[in-house]
This record gives C-alpha cells, sequence and structure tokens, in this order.
C-alpha cells in the first residue's frame, strides 16, 4: 500500500563446486561447508553444491551488498582448496555418475527414493523470499502471481548446456530437469492456508514426497518462515539478474496483495497455459519470443519484459525502485541472458572450459554493467561517428593537456586494468574505461559491433590513416605474483601484457589529441586476441580497417630487457591450430589385446607417428611442429578402454603451409591407424595465420623505435612459435608487429602466460613513444 515501507526481501542462491584446475564439478561441499561462517553455511543435495543464504532487506542496495559479500566469502573459502563457485542453472564438464549425493539422511532417503531423478539434479537455482506474514494471503498471491512467473525465468536463464556439455538447445535446461519432481511446477489453486496446507499433506501421506519441504511449487509459502518463496529462477552468476527478479517479485507481491484487499480480480489464465508459457521461457530465453498469456499469442521478449516493468511502476515507485528497476531491466534486455553469453563463449574456441571459465568470472563480479555507449550499440540507436564528433577545422571541441604523457599516469592505468582482468570478449569494464578516457580527450569512439572493444581516429579527418592497435583481453590463469594491485578476479589474469598495451595506446591517444599528428591515425583496441580465430576478426567486421593503409602493434617481450624494441622482416609469429582426435575401439581385458582394438596401443603409435610422418612431408624450413598438450585413454592397468583423446597444437611459420595442413593431417591419422581396429574422429579448427611483416612497414617500425629509444636499442627479433591474431590485419592491409622489452634486468624473466608474470613498468613509456613515433611518421 501507498505510503508504507517496503516488504522485506531475502535470497538464497545455490552454488556449483568447480575444481579450479579442471573446471570439473567438484564433490567438496563438506570440506566447504566448515571454512564457512554457521550463519550462510546450508548443505545441499548433491556434494557438489552449496546454498547460501542472504539477510532480509527493505533497501535493495543493501541486499547486493550482503549477496555479494556472501559471494566473494564463498569463493575465497574455496580457492584456498582449489575449488571455485558458480551461480547457474547448470555448468558443463559434470557426469551424473561422478556425483556424490550428501551423506545425511534425508539426502540418502532422497537417494533411495527418486534414483536416477536425485542423482541427474545437477542444477542450482535461485529463491526469492518476499515477508508476508498473513498466510491466507500468502496462498491467493501465489495463485495470483502465476502469470508473470515466465518471464522471471526467462530473465534467469543460465542453463543452456546438459551436464555432459551438450548443448540441450534451451536457455534454461535446469527447468526441463526440475520439472520431473513429482511435486513441481505450478501449484493447483487455493483459496485458504488450511486448503493449500491440505493438498501438501496429501502429498506427504501418498508416499510421493516425503516431507512438506518438498512441494517445490514455482512459488510456494515457505515452510520455515512467513515469506512467499519465488523457486522458478535459475542461479543467475550477475547479481543485478538477481536484484532486477527480486524487485519484480517483490512488486508483482504488493501488487496482488493490494489487489486482493481492495477487490481487484487478478489476471486468470489455466494452468496448462501457464505450463506452456514457462515451457517457452525455459526455451528462449530474452532471446527468442514469450507467450503473453492475456491473450494469449506470442510476443517478443523485450515488449513482455518491458510491460511487466511499466505495469509494476506504482509499487516500484512507492518502494524507491523504480530508477533503479528501469536501468537494470534495460540492461538485461541488451545483454540477453547468460544462457547466450555461455554459447558465444562456446563458439568462440569450442571450448567448455571457457564456458566455466565466464561462470567463474561473472559469479564474483567480474561482469560489469553496460555503459551508455555499449546500450546504444545493442539495442541499433544511431552512434556518433569521429566526423561528427570535430569541429570544421578537424580539431577536438575539448581543450586537451599538455602534448606529454605522466608516467606515474601510465602506471595507474596499468595497474587498474591489472587489478580488474576481464576474458576474451567480456572486456565490458575495460572497453569503458578506455572509451571515457577518449571521450575525455574529445574523440569520439566506436564500439565494436559484439559490445566489447573500440577504435577512433584521431588527426585530420580526411585521407588514409595508419593504424595503431592494442589488446584488452585477460587471460583464464590465476595470478601468483602477490603484488598488491594482483588481479581481484580468481581464475584471471593478464598473464600476457595487455593491460600494458592498452596503456600505452590510451597514453598514445593523449599525447596525439594534444598535438595533432600530420595524417589520420585509427587507435583499435581490440577483444579477444587470446581466442582463436581472434576478436581482430570482430574488430576487421565493425569497419576498424576502412580507410587504414597500414597498421602496427607491439607485443610485451619478457627476454627482451627492458629500453630495447625488436622487430623482423617476413614471418615473426606462427600459426596455430587445435587438433584434437577421439578414438574408439573395443575394449577388453589386458591379458587378451587381440581381441581388443588395443585403443593403448594405437593412440601411442599416433602420438609419436604424426608428428614423425608430417616432419619428413613439410619442407623443414618452415618450422611446422606438432606438439601433444593431452592425452586421455584408459583408468586401470588391467582394462583396455573404448575411447580416448589426443589434444594438441600444430604450429607453422609458413603461411602456405598452413593453409595446406588440414587436409595432411587428415589423410596422416587415417594411414595411421589403418592397421588397428580403432575408428578415429578428428576436430581440426585451423587458428590464426602466421604474422609476415611488410618488408617497408618493418623498415618504418624501425625508424619510429630508433627515434623513441635509440638506434643502439633497436634489435632484430628471432621467429616465435607462438600465435597472434594480428595476423589477420595483415591479411587486408600491410603492417609489421613490434616486441616491447619488458625484463628488468635483474630477476629471473618471467614467461608469458604463466601465473608469476610481471613486468618492468618503465616499458610503458617507450611504447607510447613508439606509437607516437608511428602516427607522425618519425619526424
Amino acid at each position: 500500500m501507498p505510503g508504507h515501507s517496503p516488504r522485506k526481501v531475502g535470497v538464497e542462491e545455490e552454488f556449483h563446486l568447480v575444481d579450479l584446475k579442471t573446471r570439473r564439478r567438484a564433490s567438496r561441499a563438506p570440506e566447504l561447508l566448515v571454512r564457512l561462517p554457521d550463519e550462510v553455511r546450508v548443505g545441499e543435495l548433491q556434494r557438489c553444491v552449496v546454498e547460501v543464504n542472504s539477510g532480509v532487506y527493505t533497501d535493495l542496495a543493501e541486499l547486493r551488498s550482503d549477496l555479494d559479500r556472501h559471494r566473494k566469502l564463498l569463493a575465497a573459502a574455496g580457492s584456498a582448496l582449489g575449488v571455485g563457485v558458480v551461480a547457474a542453472g547448470a555448468v558443463p564438464l559434470a557426469l551424473p555418475t561422478e556425483m556424490e549425493v550428501a551423506g545425511s539422511p534425508r539426502s540418502q532417503r532422497m537417494l533411495a527414493d527418486y534414483q536416477q531423478l536425485a542423482r541427474e539434479q545437477l542444477t542450482c537455482g535461485a529463491q526469492v523470499h518476499v515477508d508476508l506474514e498473513n498466510r491466507d494471503d500468502a496462498v491467493r498471491v501465489a495463485t495470483r502471481i502465476a502469470p508473470y512467473l515466465p518471464v522471471l525465468l526467462a530473465l534467469s536463464a543460465s542453463s543452456p548446456f546438459s551436464a555432459d556439455g551438450a548443448d540441450s538447445g534451451y536457455a534454461s535446461v535446469r527447468s526441463l530437469l526440475w520439472r520431473r519432481w513429482p511435486s513441481s511446477g505450478p501449484a493447483a489453486p487455493a483459496s485458504s492456508s488450511a486448503e493449500y496446507d491440505s493438498m501438501v499433506d496429501d502429498l506427504v501421506s501418498s508416499g510421493v514426497i516425503a516431507d512438506p519441504g518438498m512441494a517445490y511449487f514455482d512459488v510456494r509459502p515457505s515452510v520455515k518462515s512467513p515469506t512467499l518463496e519465488l523457486r522458478v529462477c535459475d542461479s543467475c552468476p550477475q547479481l543485478d539478474t538477481v536484484l532486477l527478479v527480486a524487485a519484480l517479485f517483490r512488486a508483482l507481491v504488493e501488487r496482488e496483495v493490494t489487489g486482493l484487499h481492495t477487490g481487484t480480480e487478478g489476471v486468470e489464465i489455466a494452468p496448462t497455459l501457464t505450463r506452456a508459457a514457462l515451457w517457452r521461457a525455459g526455451r528462449s530465453g530474452l532471446e527468442a519470443d514469450l507467450v503473453d498469456v492475456t491473450v494469449p499469442e506470442p510476443r517478443p521478449a523485450a515488449d513482455i519484459v518491458d510491460h511487466l516493468v511499466r505495469s509494476l511502476r506504482p509499487q516500484l515507485e512507492d518502494a524507491g525502485d523504480w530508477a533503479l528497476v528501469s536501468e537494470l531491466a534495460a540492461d538485461a534486455m541488451a545483454r540477453g541472458t547468460s544462457a547466450a553469453r555461455q554459447r558465444r563463449a562456446l563458439d568462440r574456441r569450442g571450448r567448455l572450459p571457457d564456458v566455466v571459465d565466464l561462470l567463474l568470472a561473472e559469479t564474483v563480479g567480474h561482469e560489469t554493467s553496460l555503459s551508455d555507449t555499449e546500450r546504444m550499440i545493442r539495442t541499433g540507436s544511431r552512434r556518433v561517428t569521429g566526423q561528427q564528433h570535430r569541429n570544421r577545422h578537424g580539431r577536438p571541441p575539448h581543450p586537451i593537456g599538455p602534448p606529454s604523457i605522466d608516467e606515474q599516469q601510465l602506471i595507474a592505468w596499468r595497474r587498474d586494468l591489472h587489478a580488474n582482468p576481464e576474458l576474451s570478449f567480456e572486456e565490458h569494464r575495460t572497453t569503458d574505461v578506455v572509451r571515457r578516457h577518449l571521450i575525455g580527450l574529445g574523440l569520439a569512439p566506436v564500439i565494436l559491433a559484439g559490445g566489447t572493444g573500440l577504435w577512433c581516429d584521431v588527426g585530420p579527418p580526411t585521407g588514409e590513416a595508419v593504424a595503431l592497435r592494442a589488446d584488452l583481453d585477460a587471460l583464464p590463469i590465476a595470478e601468483a605474483t602477490g603484488l598488491p594491485y594482483a588481479s581481484t578476479f580468481p581464475g584471471v589474469s593478464h598473464a600476457c601484457g595487455h593491460d600494458a598495451h592498452t596503456t600505452m595506446l590510451m597514453g598514445a591517444a593523449t599525447v596525439l589529441a594534444a598535438t595533432t599528428p600530420p595524417h589520420r591515425v585509427r587507435l583499435i583496441f581490440q577483444p579477444g586476441e587470446e581466442t582463436s580465430p581472434g576478436g581482430s576478426l570482430n574488430a576487421i567486421e565493425s569497419g576498424a580497417l576502412e580507410g587504414v593503409s597500414r597498421i602496427f602493434a607491439l607485443h610485451c617481450d619478457p627476454q627482451l630487457e627492458v629500453g630495447s624494441l625488436a622487430t623482423r622482416t617476413g614471418p615473426i609469429t606462427s600459426s596455430s591450430a587445435s587438433v584434437t582426435v577421439r578414438l574408439w575401439s573395443a575394449g577388453g581385458h589386458t591379458a587378451r589385446p587381440h581381441l581388443t582394438g588395443d585403443l593403448i596401443h594405437a593412440t601411442a603409435v599416433l602420438v609419436t607417428g604424426l608428428a614423425s610422418v608430417l616432419d619428413r612431408r613439410i619442407d623443414a624450413r618452415t618450422a611446422t611442429v606438432l606438439t601433444w598438450g593431452k592425452v586421455d585413454a584408459g583408468k586401470v592397468g588391467n582394462s583396455v578402454p573404448e575411447a580416448g583423446e589426443l589434444v594438441g597444437t600444430l604450429r607453422s611459420a609458413s603461411r602456405e603451409t598452413w593453409a595446406t595442413l588440414e587436409p595432411m593431417v587428415e589423410r596422416t591419422i587415417g594411414e595411421l591407424l589403418a592397421p588397428y581396429d580403432v575408428r578415429y574422429e578428428l576436430a581440426y579448427q585451423q587458428g590464426v595465420p602466421p604474422v609476415v611483416n611488410d618488408q617497408d612497414c618493418s623498415a618504418e617500425l624501425r625508424e619510429a623505435i630508433a627515434s623513441a629509444v635509440g638506434l643502439d636499442n633497436l634489435a632484430e627479433a628471432q621467429q616465435s612459435s607462438g600465435g597472434e591474431d594480428f595476423a589477420w590485419y595483415l591479411e587486408h592491409v600491410p603492417g609489421a608487429l613490434g616486441r616491447l622489452g619488458v625484463w628488468d634486468g635483474t630477476n629471473d624473466p618471467h614467461e608469458l602466460h604463466q601465473p608469476d608474470f610481471d613486468l618492468d613498468e618503465r616499458a610503458l613509456l617507450h611504447g607510447v613513444r613508439t606509437f607516437v613515433a608511428l602516427a607522425r611518421g618519425n619526424g
């Protein structure tokens, strides 16, 4: 009712436990629970799941702070065990047969009674409680709220993958699995608490459920407290989603309680239509139509969500939530569901661990809200271009600082980025940091179509541009440097120096905006360099190379002393392809290998033979190397396994060889396995081609390095076997890649892609000077 204080709200969140090394589910809840305070720890049916309960609050900001504190507490306790926590409806890389049911008598009884149904419940949900002391009201309000439950499910959808990693085709496969419980779904309408309790008592008396707590209805009067409990939602990786659902549910409860007391009729629909609308929400999430149950007909999810939010405006305003909920709803529609983000994470490299890494990062607060610019791009609104943002003289419209860069400012930028790393294509905060800096310089950045990464121009608005490129993303590697500005996100770090690359280009932008270069300069901050085929393709597709005549980049080199830079003409990196071979054959006892495919022996032949044959079929001068990184087959010593897997990388310094490797690998595998009764499947993911520096651009880069650090500090780079997606730019325009010395010259070098990687920050200024020299034509 208007004028009274908002109802109290609380949240129960369930979390999956994940081994931080393997990214598989970990049945270690008992070990984790003993490390948590008594008031927050709750066990669950599965040993790979824990539940954490918030306090109860009227203020949503306080609720969010409490949930965030509990998540970080849980993550810290798990990290000490090598365990991560994931808030999502389901996670891949888990097998029901590997999971263990908790040892409590109730859990063991549930396993005995429900068998496979109990074992397959590798899912997590988020439950929202709103205080409602009148139990009769709670029962009747539950019925009145039922038509709106599909919208709340769609907002929370975060389980596209089954436990074995297969794409379910649903945004919430959890909602399918949960419906298998005999007491789940919408409750039958009841007019009083007595009628509702009698219905639950009948279920218990029937022996189908053991106690009232197993009445798993989508919304129900709580068994333990005077609240109405929402149970339909997946666990949500992002706290903002939890907050949005909690605010909408509270507003719904308030509206329907008022309707009960004033005699206002609620929306009445058949339970069959509610179930159909819930199925559609679980199937589609926010990425397709939902069911408008009042008509009924399909309507775009954006329309359904917008209508619900606007219909609840009076209640949201009374609670002081209107502005927040409006913003959260807009962000939710712009981002889409967690399910969609997980599928994008898998599509980039085809690796399920990338999905788990995304969820781990989002759960501990890695993801930030959309900036205004990002939201404008995703929703198709008009954006301001570099031409529109300049005056008729081609100068930035705002006053700029002195034409130099403060080294301490560079260090501050780098340390901020270092402490807040973001995985490939999830660089929302980093993009926003760069965007705000460029706008502050009077420039007009253009966000890439995917929502992360950006580019902008500085200098005269006409003529061909020289492009300078930096990369934004971090790696799924836990940092072990112990630095005061170390990564604040478990399992994610800037172990490749991209924080330095971004900082140096931000510094170059500062100098170039203050002293206009003689020709147009394109500054490209790309996402996803650490993925394959790489975020440079996204930048190219978004127009970052339009009007560009040549392009340059610098990469940290921990083997090169700070103050020195290096480059070379021709190949400076190698191509990179991922090779996965899955093998199957008849298994059996090791005493009778002749009755099996002897898969281990065949695997060994393939491990040694494929590399040897390729060595003799490919010109050695191309530096083509196959290296296996994973061999997985068998469990015990006296049994020949039925399946195995090899995973490796294939690299080459020759672009021509890179383009022809896949059919050669396929043919050679078939020839090597021909004598054995072993079937195979090859998954060959062709990665980036080698970076081949253009002769003229290499000369230009050498001149820039000499101008920045002196000719004595210019070194000749060696060709590396590592891959770099800068190569895709060179498929379109000539360019050159240089190496920036970041070793302090005293301690042992810290290798790239290692947990202890660090760099000497004096290198940042050398990188800025080199970029500026390239932009100015070295003059």
